[in-house]
């Protein structure tokens, strides 16, 4: 009776095909996760917008030191914050202090007033193998740097540059009529974005 086993070569080519079966297996894991840490980042950003808005109309009726809340985006580092924009006049105690005008905030962002709102919310960074685009990029040259509600509407004031705002109260700003977040896969081989409108509407 003849005993019959696998040729060398047999088992080099079932080798092979193992080999290359596992390696795409990781590849489509790899890409699998990074599509949901995209997915997940994405809903996080845009939440974190809509939570100032909600904060800045809060405000209003409020006798708080802060005029307005907003996001700041660094795209070089990967990191978004939500800060708070502070007055820098005083005025009676008990009541709400004199706030910036929207016409001179829009001209300039005036950093010694912008604060974190709390620790957990300040520099958060994208979650591995995600990045926040960058402006040099031409492709993303429409996105948002940062963004301020301004009570009680809530005024939104977009920074495409980082230093000077474009108001949705006033239409000699010509505000942009869509603006964006952008992130994507470190690799850049997936990407998704944000849009928030002059209202302040936010669209994944």
């Amino acid at each position: 009776m003849d005993k019959k086993g696998f040729t060398l070569i047999e088992i080099l080519i079932v080798a092979a095909i193992t080999a290359v079966l596992s390696g795409l297996a990781i590849v489509y894991s790899h890409v699998g996760q990074n599509q949901i840490s995209l997915s997940i980042e994405e809903s996080k950003v845009a939440q974190m917008i809509l939570e100032a808005k909600e904060l800045s109309i809060a405000t209003y009726s409020q006798n708080s030191a802060t005029c307005a809340y907003g996001v700041e985006f660094n795209l070089p580092g990967s990191t978004y914050s939500l800060f708070e924009y502070n007055s820098a006049t005083s005025t009676v105690p008990g009541t709400k202090p004199v706030c910036p005008s929207i016409a001179s905030t829009s001209q300039e962002i005036d950093q010694s007033v912008i604060q974190p709102y709390e620790s957990g919310s300040w520099q958060i960074h994208t979650a591995p193998g995600v990045v926040l685009v960058d402006p040099a990029d031409p492709v993303a040259s429409d996105t948002i740097q940062d963004i301020l509600f301004y009570p009680p509407d809530p005024c939104t004031l977009i920074s495409l540059d980082g230093s000077s705002f474009k108001s949705s109260c006033d239409p000699s700003d010509n505000p942009p009529a869509e603006s964006y977040v952008y992130l994507s896969t470190s690799d850049g081989t997936i990407s998704r974005e944000i849009t928030v409108n002059p209202a302040g509407q936010v669209n994944l």
